[in-house]
């Protein structure tokens, strides 16, 4: 896939920045230069790439997927409506806490296919409803460090009140160090850095409840 512009492109130092965490050459505003950065991420967890081309009459990116090894519908499995594959066991319930609603949304439908039940939630307010709510099903909150509304580490104070088992993996663009210094005087043991692939939020998940 291809997508092209007539824009004034971009300097080649901009290009070798776009698809760092945070970058952004607009002003700060409601973004936080995710965008790309999440996008990379997400095409090479499918064995995927972006190339990138700018000149001064415009920017154009590929985007590369790996060829289908099957015809599409060839052998799909069917699924009930909450898009779970039927005869596979349930893996846990997860509570997914991102506001970057690409990102939300790619968790979800990745962790759904392997038989993990989703709950979803797009900023701190709603999170903590949802986490009150459902106390007694959650197996793992999966939490973005940085969240409008109620803060992250308001929330994951919570989980810990109100289920002590209750394991929580947070997740930020930031390092382990800045996220552990905002989490300061709270036991954090489970994180994994943005941008991720879905093996290694595997990895972390099998990690987690096996405990």
């Amino acid at each position: 896939m291809e997508i092209s512009d007539a824009g004034p492109g971009m300097t080649p130092e901009v290009q070798a920045k776009i698809f760092d965490p945070f970058f952004m050459t607009k002003f700060p505003g409601g973004k936080r230069g995710l965008g790309l950065s999440v996008t990379h991420g997400i095409m090479h967890s499918h064995g995927g790439t972006i190339y990138v081309s700018a000149s001064s009459h415009g920017t154009t990116f590929q985007v590369w997927l790996p060829c289908a090894s099957r015809t599409i519908g060839e052998g799909r499995e069917s699924t009930d409506a909450a898009g779970v594959e039927k005869g596979a066991s349930k893996a846990g319930t997860i509570l997914v806490v991102e506001d970057e609603d690409l990102l939300r949304l790619a968790i979800t439908k990745a962790l759904t296919k392997k038989g993990f039940s989703v709950i979803e939630a797009s900023d701190g307010s709603a999170a903590m409803e949802l986490l009150r709510a459902h106390k007694d099903d959650l197996d793992v909150v999966l939490l973005d460090v940085t969240l409008p509304g109620v803060s992250s580490r308001e929330i994951f104070e919570e989980a810990g009140r109100i289920r002590f088992d209750l394991e929580v993996i947070l997740t930020s663009a930031y390092g382990q160090e800045t996220v552990a210094a905002k989490f300061a005087g709270l036991r954090v043991e489970h994180f994994i850095r943005k941008p991720f692939q879905l093996a290694d939020l595997m990895i972390v998940l099998q990690e987690v409840m096996s405990d």
